[in-house]
């Protein structure tokens, strides 16, 4: 998890939470690249000299808020986990899948911020290889349960698939993301579905009569 200084963790919760909208407005408005640490401060009505008493750059503040959104969604995921933990894994993943897009709908600026760090790949690189660990784990927490169930073959790795399943889905997240948004949701949901198919046909578990 990425933490600012330790002056912004001791502002009052409603300082704190003017800044993060100022940010989240400015960089969903124009993107990491253009957006303007001015105008972030003139919106949260704060000197420019606390802005870095807070945060060390523009950068520092971005990867801020995208560690936010991060939490948030897998929150929102682990909650969809355990509400269905008895339900077949690969039905578990279509609906991880539903609720990070509602997601997205509810929170349109948020997902805007998302969107727009295909413009920037190599800082979109960079915030991938820091949450890459945790999504690993989060899978691989999500197939040991599917093998416990008996849905996943117990013949598979379960940390080597969970690598394989993470690289897919943040490859085909950034193929969506640089897409035409038209009718994107409904897109998103039928590519992420395809793809969790395929992988239940190579990782469910087989009765011994079928192999094929």
């Amino acid at each position: 998890m990425f933490l600012p200084k330790e002056t912004f963790l001791n502002l009052p919760k409603e300082k704190r939470a003017r800044i993060i909208d100022a940010a989240v407005n400015e960089f969903a408005r124009a993107g990491y690249s253009q957006a303007k640490i001015n105008a972030i401060i003139k919106d949260a009505s704060i000197p420019k000299g606390s802005f870095y008493q807070y945060f060390e750059d523009k950068k520092d503040l971005f990867k801020y808020i995208v560690d936010l959104v991060y939490e948030k969604k897998m929150k929102l995921l682990s909650k969809v986990m355990y509400s269905l933990e008895n339900t077949d894994v690969f039905e578990v993943l279509k609906a991880m899948v539903d609720s990070a897009i509602k997601m997205a709908e509810d929170n349109p600026k948020l997902s805007q911020i998302s969107d727009q760090l295909v413009a920037n790949p190599d800082l979109l690189n960079e915030i991938l290889e820091d949450y890459k660990p945790s999504s690993i784990d989060f899978i691989k927490n999500l197939i040991e349960k599917g093998i416990e169930n008996g849905d996943v073959s117990p013949e598979i790795d379960p940390d080597f698939t969970a690598k394989l399943i993470t690289g897919c889905m943040l490859v085909l997240g950034e193929e969506v993301r640089s897409t035409d948004k038209e009718n994107l949701n409904e897109e998103t949901r039928k590519k992420f579905n395809s793809l969790i198919d395929f992988i239940r046909n190579g990782i469910k578990r087989r009765d011994k009569n079928d192999r094929s």
